[in-house]
This record gives structure tokens, sequence and C-alpha cells, in this order.
């Protein structure tokens, strides 16, 4: 029997999940959390995992929160048949999962935006869940989808100065920031109108909004006029929760105390409460074409992560540790890191990602700091637990990859860790820690440009900019490259094959050195391919770095250790990267 509270992670039905439970008692209601949809679930899933937690303490109730198929961890892809219904189906799953596991015999479903919607067309088609919690709820499914269309404009418009390839591909379905849905969710979405249902999907609801609404009020009226109990609290904190960058995202406290209360709290708060990481049971695995998944716990149970396996191994290849992208969880930005780590197995390369302390599903350090101390103080450590693992599940070495903030984890594991072989550095943002910039300031090539467009002189000589401000940015990132040199040289000197690639526009490009220095380095190299926005929101995008990603293993990290390599030029050259060293650039 464990004294504190306990998570471990599972898998049922194709699904990805954790279960929380509560310390000694047996738990008699289970409550089944609904994830938002896309960027929104990433933004929610720190918060969510501290809730969890949280209700396991104040209510003493078993918590599972998991991944819709196609999603997260979970078996499949976004663009898989009848999505919605399979989300729908594995709401109803969760619940007669967390029922058997654990023996509750009373289920509330709590959700947030598209995922309390879907809470609500599981409950009615369960017909025994006995409350529903919904959090922002998506109400209106044409409004949601009319709402999702314009984030996709705002996202383009915003992507537009990195000429990135979203903007230019053609894109079939609906949504945002990497993630959308396609035609046959989109027709069930589309029919959706929570104020008309036949009945109510709980005796009990409570709804959550971040402002009162025409909508809202119809909702309330819907449900009680089919006899339920609806309770309504305004909460505008969700805006801060649901931030369209996941790292600074800030868990609405007073909404989640006021769920806990309405669940029956024994007078805890949604403070977050410090539970056991349970190791996975030898059965969870997900499969897929290329291998399965099974999820690790490791470094005496701090950190997690999903190891990747190959079905058919290639006995000469290094493993590859994926790190996070700033504060999102281990699946990555649009899901890159599951996707990619997928196409290597099919490759035969094993992969881990895992969630560094406090990001993702990773313990806390004892000094539970923000992100910028995570990345500042413990990044390394924590990447160089996972280093450790890989290297004790047999793999003689390990070739690091990271896009943005993982980019320098992987950069400074790889001077640290005598088992790294390889380093593939997505848009790092810069080679020494300073705190993530919420306003990334532009690269060097939007101020040269800048110089020859009169709109901007116009507003120079009119007082609407800082010359000032400009002459001091660039003045100081000319002194920070000596240090920049330094390092690059400590590479050089392991001997590992480092890549550093960016998007043509990326901030991360001014502390590059030029290509004249680069030529003289024989193991570090900078590519930039023309197709890259920097978190990689573009499909293109993501494509073209997983290419890269391929070729640098077949050419590079493990070329020495093959007796017969294969030709793999045609492949790199694909991928963007046409020279041996130095920097492709439009400048050089």
């Amino acid at each position: 029997m464990n004294t504190n509270p306990t998570t471990r992670p599972v898998t049922f039905n194709g699904c990805f999940g954790w279960l929380h439970l509560p310390a000694a008692d047996r738990a008699a209601t289970g409550v089944v959390l609904c994830n938002p949809f896309g960027n929104e679930a990433l933004c929610v899933h720190r918060g969510w995992r501290d809730f969890a937690e949280s209700v396991t303490v104040a209510c003493g109730m078993a918590v599972l929160r998991f991944d819709y198929p196609g999603t997260g961890d979970s078996e499949g892809v976004e663009e898989d048949p009848a999505r919605f219904c399979a989300w729908v189906d594995s709401i109803k799953a969760a619940t007669e999962y967390l029922r058997t596991v654990t023996g509750v015999t009373r289920i509330v479903l709590c959700g947030l935006r598209l995922g309390a919607t879907l809470a609500v067309l599981a409950a009615e088609e369960l017909a025994d869940v006995e409350g529903v919690v919904l959090m922002a709820p998506v109400i209106v499914g044409k409004r949601y989808i009319r709402e999702l269309r314009m984030q996709h404009q705002s996202c383009i418009k915003a992507l537009a100065d990195q000429e990135a390839a979203q903007s230019r591909e053609a894109v079939q379905g609906v949504g945002a920031l990497g993630f959308d849905l396609y035609a046959d969710a989109l027709e069930k979405l589309a029919s959706i109108d929570l104020t008309k249902r036949l009945r109510s999907p709980a005796p009990r609801v409570l709804l959550h909004d971040i402002s009162v609404s025409e909508s809202l009020n119809k909702l309330v009226e819907c449900f009680r006029g089919h006899g339920a109990s609806a309770d309504v609290r305004i909460f505008p904190e969700y805006d801060s929760f649901l931030l369209p960058d996941p790292t600074f995202c800030v868990p609405p406290r007073g909404a989640f105390d006021s769920v806990l209360e309405w669940l029956g709290s024994r007078g805890g708060t949604s403070e977050v409460a410090a539970a056991e990481i349970l190791q996975p049971s030898a059965h969870a695995r997900i499969d897929f074409a290329g291998g399965h998944e099974t999820p690790v716990v490791f470094g005496s149970g701090r950190y997690v992560g999903v190891i990747c396996k190959p079905r058919n191994a290639n006995e000469h290849a290094p493993a590859v540790l994926i790190m996070n992208t700033a504060g999102v969880h281990r699946v990555g930005c649009a899901r890159h890191s599951v996707l990619m780590a997928r196409r290597l197995a099919a490759q035969g390369i094993t992969s881990l990602r895992m969630d560094l302390g406090g990001v993702g599903d990773s313990s806390y350090h004892d000094d539970k700091p923000n992100i910028e101390g995570v990345y500042a103080r413990h990044s390394i450590a924590d990447a160089t637990a996972g280093v450790e693992r890989l290297i004790a599940a047999g793999h003689s070495g390990v070739v690091m990859f990271g896009v943005c903030a993982g980019a320098y984890v992987s950069v400074h594991t790889t001077l640290k860790h005598p088992a790294v072989v390889g380093c593939i550095s997505v848009n790092l943002p810069f080679f020494f820690w300073g705190a993530p910039r919420r306003n990334s300031r532009a690269p060097s090539q939007v101020y040269m440009r800048s110089v020859r467009d009169p709109r901007k002189w116009l507003l120079l000589l009119t007082g609407r900019s800082d010359l000032r401000r400009i002459a001091v940015s660039l003045v100081r990132r000319w002194c920070e490259r000596s240090s920049v040199r330094r390092l690059l040289m400590a590479l050089e000197k392991r001997h590992v094959p480092t890549s550093l690639v960016y998007g043509p526009l990326d901030a991360g490009l001014d502390e590059v050195p030029k290509a004249s220095y680069l030529e003289e380095l024989e193991y570090v190299t900078a590519t930039v391919l023309e197709q890259l926005d920097h978190s990689l929101y573009s499909r293109t995008a993501r494509n073209v770095v997983s290419n890269y990603v391929e070729a640098f293993l077949l050419e590079r990290a493990f070329e020495a250790g093959r007796p017969n390599v294969v030709d793999c030029q045609s492949r790199h050259a694909s991928a963007g990267h046409t020279r041996p060293r130095g920097i492709l650039s439009p400048d050089t």
C-alpha cells in the first residue's frame, strides 16, 4: 500500500495515458480528463498533470488523463479516417479502463475546450456518468471551425516574415500551429450545437467559461431543462492557460480549485502535490507499422520518456535522444518528435524522447524552478541522465536532437558526455542560456533588408523607430560571437559530427560565425534549410527536418562503424544540405 499519491504511465486501446491514484485508501470515484485539440493540448499538458495530482490528494479520487488516437503519444496520425468518432470512443474506452483497473463505481468526465464537447458526447452514449465538468467548452461546432481558420490566418501572418513554408503549402484540413482537422471530423463538428442536445450528459454539470455569453446561458438552460443540476463559474484566467506558446502558459488555479470544491474536496487546493512516479507495467506499449513504443521511468523515478524501438533494428545505428522544445512536453511542437521517432524506427533506429525535470511528466526539481530555471540550471544534467539510460540499454552511442531550447541542451550535452557521437541542433536561439524571449529579436538580415526599404527610413526620420536600440542590439551580437567561436572549437576538438540547422531568417543565425570561420572546421557544420519555420509548424518544415536527420544519421553519425556505407549523397542533398561544411545562406 502506497503512503503517497502515485502516477503511472499506462496504455489501453492504442492510447497512451497516465493513471493517478490517491494514497492508501481505495477510490470510489474516478475522473477522466479529456484533452483539448491541437496546440491547446500542448499548452495544458503540465497544468493538466498537476490538476490530476491535486484531485487525487484533495478529493481522494482516481484520475486518468490520456491522448486521443492520432494525438500525443498514442497510436495513429491526425489524417486517419473517422478521428472525431474515434476520440469519442476513446473517452468511453478510458472510462472502462479506469473502472477495470481501479474498481471505481462512479465516473466524472472533465473536459477542456473541444475536450469538453467530446465529454458531453461520450457521456450521452455511456448514460451512466455521474458528473461532467466543462471548462471553456466548444458549444457550437461551426463557430469553433471559424476560430480555427482565424488562428490559421494569424499564424500565416506571423510566419510571413520568416518566409515559412506553411504560408505556401496547400492545407487540406482546418487548424493552426501544425494541427489540423480533416473533412470527416469537420463534418461531425459542424453539426454540433450543445444548446440543442436532447438530454443532459449527467445529473450534475459544472460549467466554466472565460466570460458570460448568450450561448453559455442557453447551454445552462438546456441542461437545467433536462433536469440536471448545472452550476456556472466564470474564470478569465483561462486565457493565460491557452497561450500560443506552451512555455508561458499559466494554470488557472482559481478555476481548478472551483472544480475540486465541486468534486467534494477535503479542504485541499490545486497546488501541486508530490506524486511518486511508478514504473509502467510490462504490457504498456504502443504498436505501429515500423516498431513499438514503451514508456520508461528512469533517474531514480525522476524522469519520464518514451522509447521508440524499430521492428528491425540497424545494429550499426546509434540511438537518438530527442529533447523538449522549451515548455512543450516530449511529443514536440506539432507532434514532430513522435512522428520523427516512428519514422526513424522504420529505418532501424531507436530513439528516446524524454521530458526534462519540471517539463511534461517528469518530476519537479527540488527548487521547483520556472522554465527558464530548468534550462539554465538543470537541463544538461537531465539530458545526461537520458544519455545514460540509452547506454544502459546497450546502445554504444547517442545522437542528440533538439529544436530551439532543445537545441541548446543538445549542443551542451554533446560537449559534456563522451557517449554522444552526433548532434543535430535545429533553430538554436543562443549558444549560452538567457531566458527565452517572448518577443524574438529580428535577425540581422531583417535589419539589412530594412536599410533598403524607404518606408523604414521614413519611420526612422519621423522618430517612430529606435535607432539606438537597433545599434546596441547589433553591437551586442558582434561581441557575443567570440564566446561562440570558443564553444564551437570545443565541439570541434571532440571530433563529434555536429550540425547547426536554421531556417533562412531565424534569429539564431546571428550568433553563428561567418562561413569563412566554419570552413576551417571539420566536424561542425551550419546549414540553412529554405523551407524551415522556427517551431516546425508547417508540414513541409517537419518533413525537411526529418529528411535531414535521416541523412545525417546515415552519412555522418555511424558511417565509420559500417562495413558498407550506403551512398546517401542524393538523400542528403534533398534534405537541403549540399556542402560538407561552412554555411549555406542567402548572404554567403
